[in-house]
């Protein structure tokens, strides 16, 4: 069996509550419709989770959405979202007959530098990690609008989706196309 496990990082996961270049498609990829034909499983990282709730102040103080918005939202996520539509991990292996890839190997791997991209480590470890624990076909699947970050682990042969360069229509050949339908 295939198991199609997206992992969302901030950047795709805001365009969820947040109207951004974009948002449409995640909307469309998000909604339960989609998740349950499609057989996708949706995947946050930790430091998605603080790094969600961080933008969402930037945002209000910078007002892009005002600070009631950030707060409903960031309760929308908390309440309704966070580990019952996304689930929730952290970097470490979900394995027990692999073994665990460290933070530094992947710093070095993808050329990352402290304080500047390290979060992006973050959330390609436990990309990495999780592999360990899928079986067959099964591929995650990186969904960002972080072209650098999507690069970089395209660079490495993982898939990945940009939901604010594609046209809905593009996004459903590929989760049609990761169904093995013709589209």
């Amino acid at each position: 069996m295939v198991i199609k496990v997206l992992f969302f990082d901030t950047s795709a996961l805001l365009k969820r509550f947040v109207e951004e270049d974009g948002t449409p498609n995640v909307k469309w990829l998000t909604s339960s419709e989609t998740k349950v034909s499609n057989g996708l499983h949706f995947v946050v990282n930790e430091q998605v989770c603080f790094e969600f709730e961080r933008k969402l102040e930037h945002f209000a103080n910078t007002g892009k959405i005002s600070p009631k918005s950030a707060s409903q939202i960031n309760r929308t996520f908390l309440n309704h979202y966070k580990e019952k539509h996304f689930r929730v991990i952290g970097q470490k292996i979900v394995s027990n007959t692999k073994p665990e890839t460290s933070i530094d190997a992947i710093y070095r791997d993808l050329n990352l530098k402290a304080g500047k991209n390290d979060w992006d480590g973050f959330i390609f470890q436990s990309i990495v990690n999780a592999l360990a624990f899928l079986g067959g076909e099964s591929h995650p699947i990186l969904v960002t609008c972080d072209e650098s970050f999507g690069k970089l682990v395209a660079s490495k042969g993982y898939r990945v989706i940009n939901p604010a360069k594609l046209s809905l229509d593009q996004m459903r050949r590929f989760v049609c196309l990761q169904r093995g339908e013709s589209v």
